[in-house]
């Protein structure tokens, strides 16, 4: 019996550790014209630049999902690759340091 919860303990804290992986979704992403940026800072913080106007954002990743939420509510952008797909047919690639 304390085998069966020594290893139920050790399962639970090994899956616990996987959902804390990194965030690769860290960096900057932006439009082809530069007039929208998303530039994604970690631990759920995000500045989003539109037309030269800068507001902070908290984020969340849900699988190839990103829930942005800000002063204006929250927008689900789409991940695919180096891209992030948003209503509106927005498309913000991601930038190279």
């Amino acid at each position: 019996m304390v085998r069966i919860r020594l290893i139920s303990m050790v399962l639970t804290a090994v899956i616990a550790l996987a959902g804390c992986g990194r965030d690769d979704l860290l960096g900057t992403y932006e439009d082809d014209l530069g007039m929208t940026r998303y530039e994604f800072r970690g631990k759920g913080q995000a500045h989003l630049t539109v037309l030269g106007t800068t507001v902070v954002a908290d984020y969340h990743l849900d699988g190839d999902r990103v829930l942005v939420t800000g002063p204006q509510g929250t927008l689900v952008l789409t991940r695919r690759d180096d891209r992030l797909y948003g209503p509106m047919g927005m498309e913000l690639k991601r930038q190279m340091p």
